[in-house]
């Protein structure tokens, strides 16, 4: 009986670890996306001070979420976002527009492409 009781918890605490991560990742996933949106819309407006403001914000969360998302994630995954970061900080000095919105766009895709990761799909389990 003992044994039973304690793959019980064991599993119940697996199942906390998994939800608590998923909800961790979707939260900032969804916080970094709309900064980003904010970023796009921007320099999009040619407005460069206001999106090196939103840059400075993005770049500060990602290094809070960067150090939760390690244990959670491939860190191959966080190398591309640490990268596209990179790209954008040099684009958004030189104010290149057009390789600054791709970018953008391209780390759009990243975060969204970790948001699916994360989620319990049939796809992400075989």
């Amino acid at each position: 009986m003992k044994v039973w009781v304690t793959v019980v918890c064991f599993v119940i605490l697996i199942v906390m670890f998994t939800l608590i991560s998923t909800l961790l990742i979707l939260g900032a996933t969804n916080k970094i996306e709309n900064d980003l949106s904010g970023l796009y819309e921007n320099v999009v407006k040619n407005n460069y001070n206001l999106a090196r403001s939103n840059y400075l914000d993005i770049v500060k969360k990602w290094n809070e979420y960067k150090k939760s998302w390690a244990m959670l994630i491939e860190h191959q995954e966080i190398d591309k976002i640490d990268e596209e970061l990179t790209k954008i900080k040099e684009y958004l000095f030189e104010q290149d527009k057009t390789l600054l919105l791709s970018e953008i766009s391209l780390l759009k895709f990243y975060i969204s492409h970790v948001r699916e990761m994360i989620l319990l799909k049939i796809e992400n389990i075989f």
